[in-house]
């Protein structure tokens, strides 16, 4: 029968609502190309009906209430700040002059702040950040109010041009043998254009904890404690448990696979922001639902935190120097080298019509919540994230977002991520939905263009990749995985391991999911209303859907419709070459140590010849050794974690007009079909350089005017 998977492991009564939601689908088959919104009438889905009528929203088979997701939990647009205004101009900054802006940049953030906020605000031209290659830090936003705006995030608008990488080129410090105060991974090291943080570390706890004195429904609002003293309306409180207690809801009964260390030994853990409503005898009453069941003996505790508040990046292009063959964890330049904004203990905060152009990661939020990440495009190189929403956040949305390459992550979640809606997302082929491990829960992917949803990072220690209430509704499948998929599957590298995932509405290409894997697939092969789940339940807690939703699916449209500032290879030489005076002996060391210090096998032991000539020369240093990494890459053979790679021999040689490096081949015709890639980004990158790659069986020759 076409819906018998509707509803699985849910009662009877439940299961024929869902059969006669689908009913008018039954004839159609799992093969149909799916009806899209406006193309015929889709059904109303019967977990929808069933949220409706639930005034006991605590049964897991409820849905979440996902509606308090985003700027001022879905209820207000975002703010056009008016002022006052603070011109980078006014500071020093030149666009267009191909000289550094970042200290005319800091110098008007800081006026910004000590005026109590305000916008920061550029002209249309390209800024430059990052210039000097022995110097790059974090323009950080540490006070509320402040706003970085732009003239636009398209052709002739305002264009952040991060030059040399944060990270330069030495090993990957994060999270190898680096720990913050207590003991932990020291991800504050992490290099951003623009990093929003009110104190050091992110979020703050403003007072001391409280403990929990009572159980907490899935859905309910009320925290009761031993004594409010010390909250009052307003604050933002964060909500810690910490237990093997919590697996059972969590984990639904499924057992972890023996590797996956850190919930065996420690259990699941949650950590909710929310923001006090009122105070009601010894009562908290929040603004929010919580997320999970709490039991009475979860020894939960509830703090006073710190925040910053009413920040945001709007209307500009940041571009990165990131144009390598990207190779997921191999060094600090794939996975880090240019990142763009982090929101680290921010409430309210947005990044809106921005384009991200070669970048390693587009925008990352932890400790943060009801913050809105909308009409964002990602375009370029491959890199390692688009948007994360990780590390204790809650409440977020990220959508209205066009993904024109691929990245290894694209939205994605993880740590203890909670109340994420990814919304109206449109994601390339190639792409995956990511959750990270370290337990997420209570994810929405609704009205998601992908794509697919079956491959998904983190180390097998964090794993499951999320826990419980990840919901895929109405999501559009656009791939070519290996059938029927199974998200318990405990192989590592296989499918992406997900606690009994709801899907409602799964359409596009036709795609089985295992049965016995999955919460329900209801509806399969047909969309379902409500269309977005997100915007149905804002509704509903509304009573009506708030304008701001309307008015930015429109202008997203216009967004979409820009044209973008240049930035494929073809572009360099006239729009995006930033050449330098260097030593060339200086970039040498340089490659060498950043080949020396790659991982997972990747490393290459470079053997420069003893001396070479002191020759200084103009060019752009960060392509000149993209290039010499993209060959050694091609020449050697393909990383092994643990199993080092022979030396390498490089000649240079300095004559008169040019300038010679020739490398031997050391790799099989199986590794260089493999790094075809590389051989790519070498041959296409060398005439910006103003010369060229010539390669044969015995060797690859690059030869650059001098």
């Amino acid at each position: 029968m076409r819906c018998r998977e509707a509803i699985l492991g849910s009662n009877l009564v439940f299961m024929m609502k869902a059969f006669l939601s689908c009913f008018t689908w039954v004839s159609l088959g799992l093969g149909m190309v799916s009806i899209g919104w406006g193309e015929g009438k889709s059904m109303t889905s019967a977990h929808w009906n069933s949220f409706q009528a639930a005034t006991d929203r605590s049964p897991a088979e409820i849905l979440t209430d996902y509606s308090y997701a985003g700027y001022e939990h879905g209820e207000k647009a975002i703010p056009d700040v008016q002022g006052p205004v603070f011109k980078v101009t006014d500071y020093g900054a030149i666009a267009d002059d191909a000289i550094s802006d970042e200290e005319a940049i800091r110098k008007t953030v800081a006026a910004a702040e000590n005026a109590g906020g305000g916008v920061v605000l550029f002209p249309a031209g390209k800024f430059l950040i990052w210039a000097d290659r022995n110097k790059a830090d974090v323009i950080r936003i540490s006070k509320s109010g402040v706003v970085i705006r732009g003239a636009g995030c398209g052709k002739g608008g305002t264009l952040i041009r991060a030059v040399h990488s944060g990270y330069r080129t030495g090993p990957y410090p994060v999270p190898k043998g680096t720990k913050d105060a207590n003991g932990k991974d020291d991800w504050s090291r992490i290099p951003y254009f623009f990093m929003f943080e009110g104190v050091e570390g992110g979020k703050k706890e403003g007072g001391k904890s409280v403990v929990v004195t009572g159980a907490v429904k899935r859905g309910s609002f009320t925290i009761p404690v031993k004594s409010p003293e010390g909250f009052k309306t307003g604050d933002w409180v964060v909500l810690r448990a910490a237990t093997p207690k919590l697996d059972a809801e969590l984990m639904a009964g499924l057992q972890p696979d023996p590797t996956w260390t850190r919930i065996i030994k420690d259990g699941s853990s949650i950590s909710e922001l929310h923001q006090v409503k009122e105070i009601q005898g010894e009562n908290l009453i929040l603004k929010e639902p919580v997320l999970v069941n709490l039991g009475e003996d979860f020894e939960a505790k509830i703090s006073p935190v710190t925040l910053i508040e009413q920040v945001g990046v709007e209307d500009m292009a940041l571009q990165g120097g990131w144009r390598g063959a990207f190779v997921h964890h191999r060094s600090a330049l794939d996975d880090e080298g240019w990142d763009g904004i982090q929101f680290k203990g921010v409430v309210n905060g947005w990044v809106r019509r921005c384009s991200f152009l070669n970048v390693n990661t587009g925008v990352y939020l932890r400790d943060s919540v009801g913050c809105s990440v909308l009409e964002n495009r990602f375009v370029g190189n491959m890199g390692h994230y688009d948007v994360a929403i990780r590390s204790n956040c809650s409440f977020n949305l990220m959508g209205l977002t066009e993904e024109m390459s691929s990245a290894q992550h694209g939205a994605s979640t993880g740590n203890r991520s909670a109340g994420t809606v990814v919304w109206r997302w449109n994601m390339i082929k190639t792409a995956t939905i990511d959750s990270h491990g370290n337990g997420p829960y209570a994810t929405l992917i609704g009205r998601v263009d992908g794509g697919t949803m079956t491959r998904s990072g983190g180390p097998a220690p964090s794993f499951p990749n999320h826990l419980r209430w990840m919901v895929f509704w109405n999501f559009f499948y656009d791939s070519d995985d290996e059938q029927p998929v199974n998200f318990w599957n405990y192989v590592k590298g296989k499918e992406a391991k997900f606690v009994k995932p709801l899907f409602v509405g799964l359409h596009g290409k036709p795609v089985k999911l295992k049965e016995d894997s999955v919460e329900a697939n209801e509806c399969p092969g047909a969309p379902v209303t409500p269309e977005s789940l997100y915007e149905a339940q804002l509704e509903l807690r509304l009573g009506k859907l708030p304008d701001w939703v309307g008015v930015v699916r429109k202008e997203w449209e216009k967004v979409k419709a820009l044209e973008l500032p240049p930035y494929v290879v073809a572009d360099i030489e006239k729009h995006d070459l930033h050449e330098e005076e260097f030593v060339l002996v200086d970039l040498l060391k340089d490659w060498h140590a950043q080949m020396a210090n790659q991982e997972l096998g990747w490393a290459v032991p470079i053997e420069l010849p003893s001396s070479v000539p002191d020759v200084k020369w103009k060019r752009d240093y960060v392509l000149l050794r993209t290039v010499l990494q993209a060959m050694a890459t091609y020449a050697n053979p393909i990383g092994k974690k643990d199993v080092p790679v022979p030396a390498m021999k490089v000649n240079v040689e300095v004559k008169p007009g040019e300038v010679v490096f020739q490398m031997p081949m050391q790799s099989d015709a199986k590794a260089q079909k493999k790094n075809q890639d590389a051989l790519r980004v070498a041959k296409e990158l060398a005439p910006a350089c103003q010369g060229v790659l010539v390669s044969d069986a015995t060797s690859l020759k690059l030869i650059l005017k001098r």
